[in-house]
């Protein structure tokens, strides 16, 4: 095992993004939690940051101690750690903070062990969904946009087969983040088991062209195929100042619109830096005439790879595919 402190950072994610419900994830950059591990003579785990005191801090029940667990079992590793959660994106909001810490653990976990790098990019991947699996619900986009960076798009969890690519510089993101928690076991419960062919239909020729869109840096195309008729239309009603927001963004020069992940958060596409600030600003504006405090932020999407030191010689644009 390394010597002193090992480190694993973890990006926030969009998931879904627009009409890719459990498909798709885009990296953002500027947001991220920050696990910390190192040798110890017994298991513990202290977490600090954003939402700290509402947080387990126990291995049993905090994410990053579920997904440490997991790597032990995958590897056989099961050295005493020292573990130091940092919170850097708030909980509940739709910015994929559970799936932060999972990730974060699992490269914490990576960089303290030199036997680990063994692993698989999937078997981390599944490891990494286990502390998600507790929280949220056994889905890999979260986790996937965490540790691959940029755009993911998952065809299938098991087998696992999922593509990445970077995402153009020339796509501004505007977020929005309302002061309240929408939490994601709650969002899952309302949504419909069956839906009309025609949105599905609409949903399919959405989301690839979106797919398309991004890869291309084509903003005003990524707008128009945001729309979800899946999801979105069950959620929004849980989410006060939704229409003001998406009327608000769209005023401002925004590209499109949508809801991040499960909620709160909200956030849109916009073709410059200045159009995102815009937008954000508007969105933040109009979520307070409905008594709703949101946070305004201007990005773009994080392309970095976190897993790149299991990933050999991929270039920004690869494929997992297993079984």
């Amino acid at each position: 095992m390394a010597t002193g402190w090992s480190r694993g950072r973890a990006p926030a994610t969009i998931a879904n993004v627009g009409p890719g419900f459990d498909v798709f994830a885009l990296a953002v950059r500027g947001l991220a939690d920050v696990v910390s591990v190192r040798a110890a003579d017994e298991d513990s785990l202290s977490v600090e940051g954003l939402d700290a005191r509402d947080l387990p801090a126990s291995f049993a029940k905090n994410t990053a101690g579920i997904v440490i667990a997991a790597m032990r079992k995958l590897t056989g590793l099961r050295d005493p750690l020292e573990v130091r959660v940092r919170k850097g994106i708030p909980a509940g909001r739709g910015l994929g903070s559970s799936a932060a810490s999972c990730g974060a653990a699992a490269l914490a976990f990576l960089d303290a062990f030199r036997e680990a790098k063994d692993l698989t990019p999937a078997a981390v991947l599944r490891a990494a969904a286990e502390g998600e699996a507790a929280v949220a619900g056994r889905h890999y986009d979260n986790v996937s946009g965490t540790l691959l960076g940029g755009f993911v798009s998952i065809a299938s969890t098991n087998p696992i087969v999922l593509a990445r690519q970077p995402v153009s510089p020339r796509v501004h993101i505007a977020l929005a983040i309302p002061d309240f928690e929408m939490r994601t076991a709650d969002m899952r419960r309302v949504l419909p088991r069956q839906i009309p062919l025609r949105d599905a239909v609409s949903n399919v020729g959405k989301a690839a062209t979106l797919a398309i869109a991004l890869g291309r840096g084509d903003v005003r195309l990524a707008g128009r195929c945001l729309e979800d008729r899946f999801a979105e239309p069950r959620r929004a009603p849980f989410l006060r100042g939704y229409d003001a927001a998406r009327t608000a963004a769209l005023d401002a020069g925004a590209a499109g619109f949508a809801i991040s992940g499960s909620g709160s958060t909200v956030f849109a596409l916009a073709a410059s830096r200045r159009g995102a600030e815009q937008s954000a600003k508007a969105m933040r504006d109009a979520f307070l005439a409905h008594d709703v405090n949101a946070k305004p932020l201007a990005t773009i999407v994080d392309n970095s790879i976190p897993l790149r030191a299991l990933l050999g010689r991929a270039g920004p644009r690869f494929s997992l595919v297993t079984g």
